[in-house]
């Protein structure tokens, strides 16, 4: 039995962009299916579109037909109360799909609360638990931004699932979470989805968990078969180009030298602190010994480290165990309630050090035109410029990340989440920081354009930045690091460290 059937599927959003163009999509009940593709190529409106969340004045033709129900056109009291248990639905922006206001705990049960049913007794501590989430019943009483994105993704998963509905859509369900509990939520959805469709940039984790895989270009369906198969032989060039990008080639990394004395190395005491790698000489940021409470949590425990010019420090760890927090203090976001950070030369020059957020849409104006954004730090910097010159600065920086198709006057409501990290990462290289902080700037992208903005980010490194990048994708991130050194439960682990490869 069909549980989606989309069919001549076309759609045209108000700003004349053709996002799809005559897709056509059938999932049976119990099948496991994956659509892949650069960030851009409509995945995310495939997605959209079934839930009927499209932006007003869209224009949609063809057909979409859920457990043999037409659902274009239907209205909106309709469509909700398709949303749950009939479709469940996992958002790509776990921290915009909650309400700021609330408590996690409210945002997994409103599942039940907008169908006007009250969630079985027990089941929102008890499905917390299952997808890793320690303290279950005193994390759900914190609000969102006291979570881990990789946490909260894991609630938002709950949420999305919580109906066993017959038809689950997953809109890169795992991209912040690590492979191995990657693989646990994706079972527990599976196990709770008659049907599953997800979009991801994850060509391994599709291979693990998909049946069939249909693959996106320019809107349009290029390749779709057997995951096994298609990934295996890909036949159009956009699938071999993702295919031939999904598994970085990592060089053998150097042996492994003891830390300075005076760089926070392990005779530092505490957790043990980080020593120099193949950077250069001029110490950029130096953290000692700080410490980081959320009420009565310990996100960061007694941390030393030292980053010096030119030098890239990987980060990686169990979602929750302290990294995007750490990454916060040594970038001076946030103050560290015990310990010192310190910053080299030149700190107090606007633009000294630039974040690069894990959630990228939250990290952009959407009142602003992508000009505007992407100047600020030029700006901030240099005075004032033209309209038109800002324009061509900003065309100029969208290029330099792959996005010169983009117009700059476009806003980021627009953008694919994907293309909206680009963005980012185009503002924070513009202010030429000394210190660049990247909190899983890659995490949002598909496989090519990943490896893109890696390479990128290893020649502004060559280039004297020194960077803390937090990831997940501990091989991609062994391609380009000086150093991973892993954090659990708030700490740095006290074993050898992991040397990256030669840049």
């Amino acid at each position: 039995m069909s549980v989606l059937e989309v069919r001549g599927l076309t759609v045209t959003y108000p700003d004349g962009h053709r996002a799809l163009d005559d897709v056509d999509l059938r999932i049976d009940d119990g099948e496991r299916w994956a659509v892949v593709g650069r960030s851009g190529s409509g995945k995310s409106t495939l997605v959209r579109t079934v839930l009927g969340l499209l932006p007003a004045g869209t224009t949609v033709t063809g057909s979409v037909r859920v457990s043999g129900r037409e659902v274009l056109g239907l209205p909106e009291a309709a469509l909700r109360a398709l949303r749950g248990p009939v479709v469940g639905y996992v958002p790509q922006d776990p921290f915009a799909a909650c309400d700021p206001l609330r408590t996690v705990g409210h945002h997994v049960a409103s599942a039940w609360r907008a169908h006007c049913a009250a969630p079985p007794a027990g089941r929102v501590d008890a499905d917390l638990a299952a997808v890793g989430i320690e303290d279950p019943a005193g994390s759900a009483a914190r609000h969102p931004h006291t979570w881990s994105g990789g946490m909260l993704q894991r609630a938002t998963i709950v949420a999305g699932a919580a109906h066993s509905p017959p038809l689950t859509l997953a809109d890169e369900p795992t991209s912040a979470l690590d492979a191995e509990l990657a693989d646990e939520v994706l079972a527990l959805v599976r196990e709770r989805s008659g049907a599953l469709l997800m979009v991801s940039h994850d060509l391994a984790l599709v291979a693990r968990h998909a049946q069939q895989v249909v693959v996106l270009d320019g809107g349009r369906v290029v390749e779709r078969g057997p995951a096994a198969r298609l990934l295996a032989a890909p036949a159009a060039p956009a699938t071999r180009t993702l295919v031939a990008a999904a598994v970085p080639a990592t060089r053998p990394a150097p042996p492994a030298g003891p830390g300075d004395p005076d760089d926070g190395g392990p005779d530092d005491g505490g957790s043990g602190g980080v020593g120099s790698g193949r950077g250069g000489s001029d110490v950029v940021v130096r953290a000692d010994r700080v410490r980081r409470r959320y009420g009565t949590v310990t996100a960061v425990d007694e941390v030393s480290l030292t980053l010096r010019a030119g030098e890239v420090l990987g980060l990686v760890g169990r979602s929750g165990s302290g990294k995007s927090t750490l990454a916060r203090l040594v970038a001076g976001l946030e103050r560290p309630d015990a310990g010192t950070v310190v910053h080299g030369a030149g700190s107090a020059r606007p633009g000294w050090v630039m974040p690069v957020f894990q959630d990228p849409v939250a990290s952009l104006d959407r009142r602003w035109p992508l000009w505007r954004t992407l100047v600020e730090p030029v700006r901030a910097r240099d005075g004032r410029l033209s309209r038109a010159a800002a324009r061509r600065r900003a065309a100029s920086m969208l290029d330099r990340v792959g996005l010169g198709e983009v117009d700059p006057d476009r806003r980021p409501a627009t953008l694919s989440v994907g293309q909206a990290q680009r963005v980012a990462i185009a503002r924070a290289l513009a202010a030429e920081p000394a210190l660049l902080v990247a909190d899983e700037p890659t995490a949002s992208l598909d496989v090519a354009t990943a490896a893109e903005v890696t390479a990128l980010l290893a020649g502004v490194a060559r280039a004297g930045t020194a960077v803390l990048v937090v990831s997940h994708d501990r091989d991609r991130l062994a391609t380009w690091a000086d150093r991973i050194v892993t954090m659990r439960s708030g700490r740095l682990d006290p074993s050898p460290r992991t040397q990256g490869a030669h840049r």
